[in-house]
């Protein structure tokens, strides 16, 4: 049945339309990206990076705070690419093409989908009206999804207005609403669907596949809101695909004994094969694979189950942007009134179980331009060290923790470019892996967190969430 509120889609609308205007003051400065690309430019050096940069293959360190509340012990694989030079990137954001589309709906879907758009029948308003009076009795119900975050974010009042106006509207269309309904199949073409917006939407709810939808969208702000969602659930989740490794899941959901939840079985070879299928078919430049793990659905509404989540991330030159849990540029606004707009990072991930692709999630593609520097001038692995245990100790002055660092990397990361609205530089950087355990006792151990990252051109330390 048609849902009343697209609520979590109105969120992801409105602030992309929010986007498009933008303030009379000037964007916030950030670090000088044209003082970067000039350091940069500087004698790159000769041989491989590896060679050039001094790097071990492992490293072994410790350093402690004067307070000695804060312990950081190295005991890393460092990695280096395999690669004789670094360029630097520029970076806009893309749009998903119609082609894209068409891979993903023929490589990914398992049923005819239908558009979510489509009146409703007697019957089902008659059925929806029920439950909405049943909920005005029993108070705010979890499987009322979009009603519930209402209610989550705005409290009981407002809750209770948003429910009435779901009655009034559903009694208001009943009288002229169609006996029966013919769903009807959905065209796999863009249309517009206000403000710019072109979307490919369908789903289908039948007792044969229980829940099968996708969703792709592109938004005209240039901020990079473009995204592609994918689920096949036994039941409605409204395409939230949220997944968690077994140790968040003990951490975050304690209640979930994930010894009941049934292993996935197809091989990670098989569950890879797929995805590698999809991806090349999609043809985006330099995506390559970066992890294969096993990970748990984490949706209160509905059973957990166990698949592979298969993620991918571009590699240029043979380095990769390295991916981690920073999900997108926060907006930042100064007290003079400067801005920065947001930004999602790209990220491509897949699921697979042993009904194949289940569910898949791509955000904020890129469009890699110019080639800024052809090589970069990089500081010596020893020199980043330096950086890393004089900056982390000085980032987490007064913090009473335990960190261990167990991998250290050398990739890509996309910082905003100076003065610039939705154009980015991926630059080389250092990033520093590992598990925090607080005072508490309580371990952070996120293979994706990364600590710190530091600029590997100028030893300047990038705040992901602000993006320089």
């Amino acid at each position: 049945m048609k849902k009343f509120f697209a609520f979590a889609l109105s969120v992801i609308l409105l602030f992309a339309a929010g986007c498009q205007s933008t303030p009379e003051a000037g964007i916030v400065k950030g670090k000088s990206s044209d003082a970067l690309i000039e350091k940069a430019q500087a004698e790159p050096g000769q041989g491989t990076l590896a060679q050039r940069l001094d790097a071990p293959e492992t490293y072994e360190s410790s350093v402690s705070s004067q307070d000695g509340k804060l312990h950081v012990t190295i005991d890393a694989a460092v990695t280096v690419p395999q690669a004789d030079s670094v360029p630097i990137l520029q970076i806009t954001a893309a749009e998903i093409t119609q082609e894209q589309a068409d891979v993903l709906m023929e490589k990914l879907l398992q049923s005819t989908l239908h558009s979510p758009d489509q009146p409703l029948s007697k019957d089902e308003i008659a059925q929806a009206l029920l439950l909405a009076r049943q909920e005005q009795t029993t108070g705010p119900d979890e499987s009322d999804e979009e009603l519930y975050q209402v209610y989550q974010l705005e409290g009981q009042e407002v809750w209770e207005k948003a429910l009435q106006d779901k009655i009034d509207y559903l009694t208001d269309i009943y009288e002229d609403a169609p006996e029966m309904v013919e769903p009807e199949p959905i065209s796999g073409v863009f249309s517009d669907r206000g403000d710019g917006m072109m979307q490919i939407e369908g789903v289908n709810r039948s007792t044969d596949v229980g829940y099968e939808a996708i969703r792709i969208a592109n938004y005209p702000s240039g901020q990079g809101f473009s995204s592609a969602f994918y689920s096949w659930n036994v039941a409605d989740d409204g395409l939230d695909i949220s997944y968690d490794s077994a140790q968040e899941m003990a951490l975050y959901a304690p209640d979930t004994d994930l010894t009941q939840v049934p292993d996935v079985t197809v091989p990670e070879e098989e569950a890879q094969r797929l995805c590698d299928s999809v991806v090349q078919a999609l043809d985006i430049p330099g995506m390559d694979l970066w992890s294969v793990r096993r990970a748990y659905s984490s949706s209160p509404l509905l059973p957990t189950r166990c698949c592979w989540e298969v993620r991918y991330t571009r590699r240029m030159n043979g380095a990769p942007i390295t991916y981690t849990n920073d999900s997108y540029v926060s907006m930042n606004v100064t007290s003079d009134g400067s801005y920065q707009v947001p930004w999602p990072y790209e990220s491509l991930v897949f699921y697979v179980n042993d009904d194949g692709i289940v569910g898949m999630k791509w955000l904020s593609p890129y469009e890699i331009g110019d080639t800024v520097t052809e090589d970069c001038s990089l500081l010596s692995f020893s020199d980043v060290m330096d950086v890393f245990e004089k900056m982390y100790v000085v980032d987490n002055d007064g913090e009473a923790l335990d960190v261990t660092i167990n991998d250290i990397r050398l990739g890509y990361a996309r910082i905003l470019k100076q003065d610039e609205i939705g154009v980015g530089l991926l630059v080389p950087v250092w990033d520093f892996l590992g598990s925090i355990t607080d005072e508490e006792g309580v371990a952070y151990d996120d293979p994706d967190n990364s600590l710190l990252t530091i600029n590997a051109v100028d030893g300047s330390i990038i705040d992901r969430s602000l993006g320089y």
